[in-house]
């Protein structure tokens, strides 16, 4: 075979597709194919937008639970906080009560070690009474 003859085999193998693409859609061929098909396509459609809306409906679904949980996990952050806040504040004055009376035993301790009866005689301080 020559280049030429080459050349004109696919010259006329790339032409025969081109011409079937080409053909009339009022063939009625092709409304026949129509016929049956866009029903089906419609139908197939149909059922993807479906699924589509009930997507997003469960996405906003989703998306509403999780901002409602956000919230409620900031609103209890904030509940912690204020509860950390009152124990700490509790606890700094439970702590200077504590030193209070213990200045005060130490004191009471002193006194009797340099023989005041009375001082030996009282009862230890009480860190509820400093509070």
């Amino acid at each position: 075979m020559t280049a030429r003859s080459l050349v004109m085999i696919v010259a006329l193998m790339s032409a025969v597709p081109a011409l079937a693409q080409t053909s009339d859609s009022s063939d009625p061929a092709h409304v026949a194919a129509d016929a049956r098909e866009v029903p089906q396509t419609q139908s197939l459609n149909n059922q993807v937008n479906s699924s589509v809306v009930k997507t997003e409906a469960v996405n906003a679904a989703a998306q509403a639970q999780y901002e409602a949980d956000k919230a409620a996990y900031e609103q209890a952050m904030r509940e912690h906080h204020r509860e950390v806040l009152s124990t700490d504040a509790t606890f700094i004055r439970q702590q200077q009560a504590y030193a209070l009376a213990m200045r005060d035993w130490r004191a009471q301790v002193e006194m009797c070690r340099k023989g005041y009866k009375s001082a030996c005689d009282l009862p230890p301080p009480d860190p509820m009474k400093y509070m």
